[in-house]
């Protein structure tokens, strides 16, 4: 009897660890896609006058999901030696600090009524975007 209890709590352990750890790449993962969708959405009417506003609550959106981002870890982390993962967070926070960074000035472009800065502004955030996976996503 005493066996089976241990069996099972052990088969409970290594269940819960793994879903937490998942839980937490899930947000991360829902940040990202809220990022993707609104990119999406601000490319097709970032120059666009009569979407001013659109535009600017998308990227009032966009920037929480960008300080929620930064709070969390990537998954790629685990895989990090321990010396190396304060450098690394580091370098993700700072990464996720322009890219908010940049989005203030889209805005500030926006609100200023300048569209064709603000779309060379926003034109940035693409390649920023390829090597953040590339630096921080897990292969």
């Amino acid at each position: 009897m005493n066996k089976s209890l241990f069996t099972l709590s052990i088969c409970l352990l290594t269940s819960v660890f793994p879903l937490k750890a998942h839980e937490e790449d899930s947000s991360l993962e829902e940040q990202m896609k809220i990022l993707a969708k609104g990119t999406r959405q601000l490319s097709q009417q970032i120059d666009n006058p009569t979407s001013q506003q659109s535009s600017i609550d998308l990227i009032e959106n966009l920037k929480k999901a960008v300080k929620v981002s930064e709070s969390l870890e990537p998954r790629k982390t685990v895989s990090i030696p321990q010396s190396d993962r304060g450098k690394f967070l580091a370098q993700y926070h700072a990464e996720m600090e322009k890219l908010f960074d940049l989005f203030n000035k889209i805005e500030g472009e926006l609100k200023g009524g300048n569209y064709a800065m603000a779309k060379i502004l926003f034109a940035s955030i693409k390649p920023m975007e390829k090597e953040g996976h590339k630096q921080f996503k897990e292969d």
